[in-house]
């Protein structure tokens, strides 16, 4: 790009000193001048102008005020004019800033640092099928530049997001190598899946994660229903559109980027876990009140070891990220060819990630032609977690009892085993031995990318889009022999599985856009296609010999599984975008889908939307009074959305044939039976939004405030509603049931100045409020359950009338302190816990029937927060640059099922250090009740608040400070060097006892639930960038 405006440049230098030279010949007044030119002249005039960033304007307009005698800065952003008067005005100008005038009091003059200006700069900002100037948005689109995003230390997309855009929520999925990050806009809008459309240069995807930071250029979310309704059903959750990096005119010559970062990962914190004397000591006492004998595995603790199993497990983890581009071009023909390597080890032994990104763009343009492909590979693999019962990796790593051994020669695998009366888990050494337990993954994608478009008339274009994506997953597990104690394996076994998806995506577009005077119009008419198909395989078998792991080599146990699924979306679309005077603008939507998830009576669906905008600033009762407004615009806009979020097929029964009725004569009839009820009226969710915001821009673009106000309505939410098991069915069908509202405000007030041409900070505070309420289920009595414990009981309800999965638990009203306490908490002369003693937890009995069960669960928070904020800054100062991002939330409750098992002193596992603070005659606020092994009261039970904590927290997210090395030190090799440093998750603020805060799930209804996650990351990253 730089080279392209250098030559540009030079073009323009030599167009008008040829241009100033001829008028000089031709005109009489300036020969009298010049020969009248006295000491009041100066023969040269020179100076520097630099943008509002410290970068030399290129380009630059210098011209003595009412003469044609001028000049235009260089690479250096350097002017000379001649003969100039002393005293005269010089006028400085270039495309996109302020204009300024400057007196020429001297041969060399100040600085001159121009700003952009709001009003002349075209900022552009992709929406559906195409882009538009950011003053004539009328819907609510957030637009975060690749600069603002410190895309080189993180390894997804979603972590760079994190605090960035106001109203969406990213939440990360654990510091799992390789994980990614829940995104979710404005809210949960549906009980299926809520997840946005992710577009990559107009290719549609499921997730980002597996995108290459360092090739994204921009990436703009469309928040509202004004601005997705283009998309149709694809939308109800929300778009995001992200465009990736292009080439550019070269001249041939390459433009080669490198970019190399190699850090550390590290817990960013552990649990207090007990060491072998406390666990022996707290497991004897409370197997002493039971009237039991120690723990075999807790006596002669001289002759056995005392092992930190987390310290073992969890250790610091390399992290490299490895990045080359080449881009270039001329005159016709662009290119954009990217090359990325990601290594990240876990911070858990036995895990890790490996992903391969390639991009290859090529655009050609002559005349009226214009076309191109992309083409974006990715390959990963992955050690994924053991993740069977009892918490997977993380959950026997932090219940494994400190006097496991962690070897023992004399068992089958080679590790230590465990004995007695304790839990049976397995020896978290062993898990993560591949010969032993086994585990990979293998996934890779391919996109692809075909266009070609022809404008046959100025503004008036048609554009053909074919885009095939292909995806393959396989996933290998394997059991070896071992003997971990009480869990043994004598059989060899191996399992795999294999996913195929295939998309294929044609689109037809033709758009016109035109200005005629003080009216601007733009419109869009389309068609798109699309066909997908879904291919799962399963085997499985056992008995192989050693080292053979084919299913074919299996002995016995042999068995397969498999299913498809088919589906085509078809669509026609269009928009109609009017402006006059760019100042009222209104812009207009339709979108009718038709998918073949639903029957033909309920196949399609109509999804139009309207938005309107006001730029108050054009007005000229504003425009002449109020000099510091560059912007101020009122946007309204409502909108309707549609949700298909099911699987294939739900509207059409399995019917089983070969079926025996009794006919009540002692003969059998042959029949049918339905083996899946379904429901063939089932149709589209809708969703409807409305939005209200203002967008101001003032003194001098360094102040920008943006607002919005949203109102949205989901409803027929497609869920399984329960049928009477009389009917004989095995599922319960599908059926349009469910209402949901949510109701917020967002905000983004920004600062962003220049003091000088070395010294520039911005600062920016990002703010979301938003609740959400089930309005209706599919009968007033029915609930979703979630947030479920590995023993079956739930945690969360979602529910008519409250948020969704909001959590229901038993409230804890304190310890009995004394045994007149326990006599005293009775209903009609009847204890209402009557095995408790004192030192156990007193439940209350909520709905006063004497009794302690589920009927006392009452709505005790959400896990969604109801504030979500951030504070992203930034600091360059001549060569260095320095920017940080702080990010919270407030409101939300989180279950701590972690906790709910490491206290639970029934059973034979490491407990956390809180259980030493137990309850006992002369300690009554202990942090955790009496010690006793068969706990009568059921003071661990998981369906009470003891566990639920709030999930309020602060983070430093980001911190980073690099280095722009200057021009004298590059060699003349290098076009630019930078190194950096960087910290993410530096430190975090927050009351939540458990590794972090940020628990998330890939349900809805197990958000905010914590069962032994992987713990998140401190990451410590060095790295460089090279352009050349």
């Amino acid at each position: 790009m730089k080279k392209k405006t250098v030559l540009m440049t030079c073009l323009t230098m030599t167009l008008l000193s040829q241009t100033m030279v001829c008028k000089a010949a031709a005109s009489p007044l300036l020969k009298v001048q010049t020969a009248q030119q006295d000491s009041k002249t100066f023969p040269k005039v020179s100076g520097k102008i630099f943008d509002n960033n410290g970068e030399p304007i290129i380009g630059a307009s210098v011209i003595v005020k009412g003469t044609s005698n001028g000049s235009v800065t260089d690479m250096d952003g350097t002017y000379v004019v001649t003969n100039v008067p002393q005293g005269a005005t010089l006028v400085i100008s270039y495309v996109g800033y302020k204009g300024k005038e400057v007196v020429a009091s001297s041969t060399s003059l100040k600085d001159v640092v121009l700003l952009e200006d709001s009003k002349t700069l075209n900022e552009l900002v992709v929406i559906g099928y195409g882009t538009q100037r950011k003053a004539d948005l009328t819907g609510s689109v957030a637009n975060v530049d690749a600069t603002k995003l410190n895309t080189q230390s993180n390894s997804t997309i979603g972590q760079a997001l994190q605090g960035k855009i106001a109203g969406v929520d990213i939440v990360s999925q654990g510091g799992q190598p390789g994980s990614g990050s829940r995104i979710m806009v404005r809210g949960i809008g549906t009980l299926n899946n809520a997840s946005p459309l992710y577009i990559v240069d107009g290719m549609y995807m499921s997730s980002i994660d597996h995108i290459n930071p360092s090739d994204i250029q921009s990436i703009d979310v469309l928040k509202d229903a004004s601005s997705a309704a283009i998309y149709g059903s694809r939308a109800a959750n929300g778009v995001v559109i992200i465009t990736t990096k292009s080439g550019s005119n070269t001249e041939g010559v390459p433009t080669i980027n490198v970019t190399a970062n190699v850090g550390v990962n590290a817990p960013a914190k552990y649990l207090d876990l007990l060491n072998a004397s406390d666990w022996a000591a707290v497991t004897t006492e409370s197997r002493a009140a039971s009237g039991l004998k120690p723990l075999d595995m807790a006596l002669d603790l001289a002759s056995k070891e005392d092992n930190d199993w987390q310290d073992i497990m969890f250790n610091p983890a390399l992290m490299q990220n490895y990045n080359l581009s080449v881009q270039g071009g001329g005159k016709y023909t662009t290119y954009y060819n990217s090359f990325g390597y990601t290594n990240q080890d876990g911070v858990l032994k036995g895990t890790n990630f490996q992903r391969y990104t390639m991009q290859s763009k090529v655009d050609y343009k002559k005349g009226i032609v214009n076309l191109g492909t992309n083409i974006i590979l990715e390959y990963d693999k992955d050690k994924p977690l053991f993740s069977e019962i009892r918490g997977g990796m993380v959950g026997h790593t932090l219940q494994s009892v400190p006097t496991l051994s962690r070897y023992d020669s004399s068992r089958v695998g080679g590790y230590g085993g465990l004995y007695g009366d304790v839990v049976n888990l397995r020896n978290p050494l062993g898990t993560c031995d591949d010969n032993v337990l086994g585990r990979k993954s293998d996934n890779a994608k391919v996109y692809a990318n075909v266009y070609f478009s022809i404008e046959p008339i100025k503004g008036l274009k048609y554009k053909m889009n074919f885009t095939p994506d292909f995806q393959f997953y396989r996933y290998n597990e394997k059991k070896g022999l071992y003997d971990f104690g009480l869990d043994k394996n004598g059989i060899t076994q191996s399992t795999e599985r294999q996913t195929r998806t295939r998309n294929l995506l044609m689109e037809h577009l033709l758009t016109f856009d035109r200005q005629f005077g003080a009216h601007k119009i733009s419109l869009l008419a389309g068609y798109s296609y699309q066909d997908t198909k879904y291919r799962y395989l399963s085997g499985w078998g056992q008995g192989m010999s050693t080292g053979i792991w084919e299913l074919d080599a299996a002995a016995s146990g042999l068995g397969t599984s498999g299913n498809s699924y088919h589906s085509v979306l078809t669509s026609i679309l269009g928009r109609i975008f009017y402006s006059y005077q760019d100042r009222y603008l209104i812009t207009m939507t339709m979108r009718r889908d038709g998918s073949s998830k639903f029957a033909k009576g309920n196949r399609y669906g109509n999804f139009p939307s309207v938005s309107v905008g006001w730029n108050i600033a054009e007005e000229k009762f504003v425009k002449d009074h109020v000099e510091w407004l560059d912007q101020l615009k009122l946007r309204a806009g409502y909108g309707e959305l549609g949700n298909q979020e099911i699987s294939d097929y739900q509207y059409s029964s399995a019917v089983t044939t070969g079926i025996n009725y009794p006919n009540g004569n002692g003969e059998l009839l042959q029949g049918a039976f339905p083996k899946n009820f379904a429901n063939p009226d089932i149709k589209w969710e809708s969703t409807s939004m409305t939005n209200v915001g203002i967008d101001l821009i003032a003194l001098n673009n360094r102040l920008s405030l943006t607002m919005d106000y949203y109102v949205k309505n989901t409803k027929d939410i497609l869920l399984s509603v329960p049928i009477p098991i009389s009917t004989g069915g095995a599922n319960d069908p599908v059926k349009n049931a469910g209402k949901i509202r949510n109701k917020g405000f967002e905000f983004n007030l920004g600062w962003n100045d220049r003091l000088d041409k070395d010294f520039s900070y911005s600062v920016n505070a990002i703010g979301s409020f938003n609740t959400n309420e089930v309005v209706a289920m599919g009968s007033e009595s029915q609930f979703i359950t979630g947030g479920t414990i590995h023993g079956g009981t739930y945690t969360t309800k979602t529910l008519a009338g409250y948020p969704i999965a909001g959590f229901w638990l038993i409230p804890c009203d304190g310890y009995f302190n004394s045994e007149a306490e326990v006599q005293a908490h009775s209903k009609d002369g009847k204890l209402i816990q009557p095995s408790a003693e004192p030192g156990d937890i007193r439940f209350k009995d909520t709905n006063n029937d004497g009794t302690i069960n589920d009927d006392d669960r009452v709505y005790c928070g959400s896990p969604f927060p109801k504030f979500t904020y951030s504070l992203n800054g930034s600091v360059n100062y001549k060569n260095f640059d320095f920017s940080f991002t702080i990010q919270g939330v407030i409101g939300n409750k989180i279950y701590n099922a972690t906790r709910l098992e490491l206290e639970d002193v029934t059973r034979g596992t490491n407990y956390l250090s809180t259980v030493l603070d137990h309850w006992t005659e002369s300690n009554h606020n202990a942090k955790t009740p009496r010690l006793v092994w068969n706990d009568p009261n059921r003071n661990a039970r998981s369906e009470s608040d003891r566990f639920l904590e709030k999930g309020d927290y602060l983070r430093l997210r980001t911190v980073q400070l690099g280095y722009t090395l200057p021009e004298n030190c590059l060699l003349g090799f290098f076009q630019k060097a930078r190194v950096y440093a960087s910290v993410d998750n530096l430190f975090t603020i927050t009351g939540y006892t458990g590794y972090s805060p940020d628990v998330n799930s890939s349900s809805v209804y197990q958000r905010g639930f914590d069962e032994f996650i992987y713990p998140a990351n401190r990451t410590f990253m060095f790295g460089v960038n090279l352009t050349f």
